[in-house]
């Protein structure tokens, strides 16, 4: 009776081992690499909700878990024949780092689209989304803002590219635009001038310090020969001076001894006239040499300026030129290959027109050579049939004249048109039937017997047996003459004449073939 307790006792002990188990294994912390998503029955009718970092217990048998992984991805964008706002076709390969992001909302899209997606798929997803929004932020900029603004371009691309990522739960780390190339080799053309532009800035630059070096130069010079002049002139001066005070002390000399001898006074005044003679000589000297010096300085400015002048006009020349060579280079380059695409259009519109036409031929003949075949079948099927029938007759006919009584009446229709033809020609200004017409003697009596005098149709039908209808006349009636009297119809004519009925030859009848 006591091992009951104990077993119920340890029964109850080993449940709540097992359930304090499973409560601790369902309890989860989420790493900082990752994202924990709890889904199944949450409080506000919420799908999941997504934990960065930090901890949550999982209900056993009502909810679940998994991890969405922040691990960066690079993608490379092979984007070929993307259009410009100028219709250009651009290549702009392009890479870019993304993952998913850790802000709430967009982490919720995430939990909602990318979870159980590998990375491939997310990464496929991704590249799509990219080359899209890159698609069309170059269909809205110009070739030379997507070549100079290349700031504009990631910031557009980045700024599209952000929003449709956040509606799948990814953000943008990094992108970076490696190279751009256009079909019609307009960016090259655009580099080519920008580096001609910077060549010639260059020069130009060069040229202004040469200038501004020239100008130095020359001023130093200037500067040098005018203080070379001032000191030659304070030397002058100082030796004027030197000379006057020794006049001086040699006139005061000379004034003390005047009184004591007067031939030490008149040689003490001549040589004071000699020495303010010479003070004026050297003073005469020094500002001529002054003048001549300022003169030299004048020139040499004059000429250095000049000099300068002339040497700028001859770089600005040479720089215009060497500008106005390569924009006219690029211009032919452009107009060159215009030209060549304009040729390969035509040459391929030609050879799609030739194509067609040679097709067309080639349909017709068959056609043609279709119809004819079967026209000569139809031919060669309808002489069988006659030359059957002609057998057939002749061997009823058994040796009669049966085969000729058939051609005669297949070709009667002929006969007759050739006996209308005979008189069909005939033009008569005037006919005179005598005595009123009557008695069968009228115009319609005149053309049966003009038509019967033509050919003997009614002996030939006779010689092989065949009987003409009335109207073709009767045997052994002849033609005769019309003399002209009595009631007239007349024809227009100058001046009327009177005819009689033309005797026309009889025509031989043509030998019956078999």
């Amino acid at each position: 009776m006591e091992i009951i307790p104990i077993l119920a006792i340890l029964l109850l002990v080993v449940f709540l081992l097992v359930v304090v188990i499973t409560l601790i294994s369902r309890y989860r912390m989420c790493p900082p690499d990752r994202v924990l998503v709890v889904y199944g029955k949450l409080a506000n009718g919420l799908s999941s909700r997504c934990y960065h970092g930090g901890s949550t217990f999982v209900i056993p048998f009502f909810q679940s878990y998994s991890y969405l992984d922040l691990t960066p991805i690079n993608i490379d964008i092979e984007l070929k024949g993307a259009l410009s706002s100028q219709n250009i076709r651009i290549d702009a390969p392009a890479s870019f780092t993304i993952g998913v992001s850790t802000d709430p909302e967009v982490m919720q899209n995430a939990a909602t689209r990318l979870l159980g997606r590998s990375l491939d798929e997310v990464q496929q997803l991704a590249s799509e989304i990219i080359m899209g929004q890159m698609r069309v932020v170059f269909a809205s900029m110009s070739i030379e803002e997507i070549n100079n603004d290349r700031e504009k371009l990631i910031a557009l691309i980045t700024k599209g590219v952000e929003v449709e990522l956040h509606k799948v739960g990814l953000r943008m780390i990094n992108g970076n635009i490696r190279d751009i190339r256009d079909h019609s080799g307009y960016i090259d053309a655009l580099g080519k001038e920008a580096a001609a532009k910077a060549i010639n800035d260059a020069q130009i630059k060069v040229a202004q310090e040469n200038q501004r070096g020239s100008i130095g130069r020359a001023e130093a010079e200037r500067e040098q020969a005018i203080r070379v002049a001032n000191a030659q002139a304070e030397a002058k001066r100082g030796q004027n001076t030197a000379q006057a005070m020794i006049a001086k002390s040699d006139a005061d000399l000379a004034a003390e001894q005047a009184e004591a001898t007067r031939r030490t006074e008149a040689a003490q005044r001549v040589a004071e006239a000699r020495a303010l003679e010479e003070s004026y000589h050297a003073q005469q000297q020094a500002e001529l040499a002054r003048a001549a010096r300022e003169k030299a300085a004048a020139q040499a400015d004059q000429i250095v300026k000049a000099e300068i002048e002339r040497e700028r006009v001859r770089i600005d020349a040479e720089a215009k030129a060497a500008q106005t060579e390569i924009l006219q280079r690029g211009q032919a380059a452009a107009y060159i290959a215009q030209k060549q695409a304009e040729a390969d259009g035509i040459k391929r519109v030609a050879e799609g027109e030739a194509d067609g036409i040679r097709a067309r031929l080639t349909a017709e003949a068959t056609g043609v050579q279709a119809k004819l075949t079967a026209e000569a079948e139809g031919t060669r099927a309808l002489l069988d049939a006659k030359a059957q029938g002609f057998e057939k007759i002749l061997r009823v006919a058994d040796g009669t004249n049966g085969a000729t009584q058939l051609l005669i009446a297949e070709n009667i229709v002929r006969i007759a048109e050739i006996q209308a033809g005979a008189i069909k020609g005939l033009q008569f200004e005037k006919v005179v039937v005598m005595g009123g017409g009557s008695g069968g003697n009228g115009p319609g009596q005149f053309v049966q017997d003009l038509y019967k005098g033509v050919l003997p149709i009614h002996e030939l039908a006779k010689s092989v047996g065949l009987s003409l209808p009335a109207f073709l006349g009767t045997p052994g009636s002849e033609a005769s003459p019309i003399v002209a009297s009595g009631a007239t119809t007349e024809a227009p004519a100058p001046t009327p004449a009177v005819a009689t009925a033309p005797v026309i030859p009889a025509v031989k009848p043509p030998k019956p073939t078999a």
